[in-house]
């Protein structure tokens, strides 16, 4: 059986696996008893079925702890490592958390905008450069707005570098200043 051949009965096994599809599913099993190629090829798939299936397990243990933490413990700010690089949604989620004071309500209401942008940030993240890069995909906002984005942005990364922060789920967060 050539790659291209076998590319294409697993595409066709994991799309009937998805469809449930039984007799498709069956006729590709007994073929495998014939052809461990094939055999071989429908256990990985299992088994990085197997390991999805795990980890969307433990995301929804995740969600759930987290929920009752924040539900539960309201001086505790749930902190959650990420991966890969930045994006605005994670800037705009910081911003949110940790508003600075001076920020007017248009620079709040594009920062609920952007929460759900999964746009990653450039790589050169000097003020001009971002707010040029940023108001050319969000629109303009104060110069305020973009230089807290660019201090939060700049935390996130400098937090993700680093492995020892994220050994605790929550920590005590800083109680908020009482009205004068």
């Amino acid at each position: 059986m050539t790659d291209l051949e076998l590319d294409q009965l697993t595409e066709q096994y994991v799309r009937a696996l998805r469809a449930a599809d039984f007799p498709v599913l069956d006729r590709i099993w007994e073929r495998a008893t014939f052809d461990l190629e094939i055999e071989s090829a429908l256990l990985e798939i299992h088994e990085a079925l197997d390991a999805d299936d795990r980890d969307q397990t433990d995301w929804k243990v995740e969600q759930s702890i987290a929920g009752s933490a924040a539900k539960f413990l309201t001086s505790a700010e749930i902190v959650t490592p990420s991966l890969g690089p930045v994006t605005v949604g994670d800037v705009a989620r910081e911003l949110f958390q940790h508003t600075p004071d001076r920020l007017p309500a248009e620079a709040h209401q594009l920062n609920q905008k952007l929460e759900t942008s999964g746009e990653y940030l450039p790589h050169e993240l000097g003020l001009s450069k971002l707010i040029a890069w940023a108001e050319d995909l969000f629109g303009p906002a104060s110069a305020d707005y973009w230089k807290a984005f660019q201090l939060a942005a700049l935390k996130l990364e400098r937090r993700r570098g680093s492995a020892v922060e994220y050994q605790l789920a929550a920590r005590r967060a800083a109680k908020p200043e009482e009205p004068k």
